[in-house]
């Protein structure tokens, strides 16, 4: 489950830090939200996955919508003001800091025969403090955004 992961990248793998973030983290709290919501969503329970998204916005000051497809093994840092749009996708370790934005544009794009949105967003990511990715962009492996950078285009892996 994606939680584990989500679980395991807190912790780094040390069961008392595991224990310590379950018992004690409002990040991971927050996440454990967002999951329960995107779970409930994806079995078409939208109206109770929509009042978990209100109960994350109200509790954590965070806006994941429950319909993001976010892989696990996702840390949040310092949880406040981040924007996480409906249609993102991340397909792996995603770090997230306070004030992150990440949405569409209003603009769409053709990739691999279906049409996307908003960013999709590969493996060992980190996006620090108040950055924004919007529109229909793809962040190659191994990126690091910096903070307060404005994404709009493609960022791919440096060879």
């Amino acid at each position: 489950m994606r939680i584990w992961k989500d679980l395991h990248e807190f912790s780094r793998g040390s069961t008392k830090k595991a224990i310590v973030t379950l018992l004690t983290n409002p990040c991971f709290h927050l996440i454990c939200l967002y999951r329960l919501s995107n779970f409930l969503y994806r079995i078409h329970l939208s109206f109770l996955s929509k009042l978990i998204w209100y109960l994350n916005r109200f509790l954590f000051s965070v806006d994941i919508d429950y319909r993001a497809d976010l892989a696990g093994g996702l840390v949040i840092k310092h949880g406040l003001g981040i924007v996480i749009g409906m249609n993102v996708k991340s397909l792996g370790k995603l770090t997230v800091y306070q004030g992150v934005t990440i949405g569409g544009s209003g603009k769409e794009r053709l990739l691999n025969d279906s049409i996307i949105t908003q960013p999709i967003i590969e493996d060992n990511v980190i996006i620090y403090s108040n950055a924004m990715l919007f529109g229909p962009i793809i962040v190659g492996k191994n990126q690091y955004i910096k903070a307060g950078e404005i994404i709009k285009e493609d960022i791919c892996e440096e060879n």
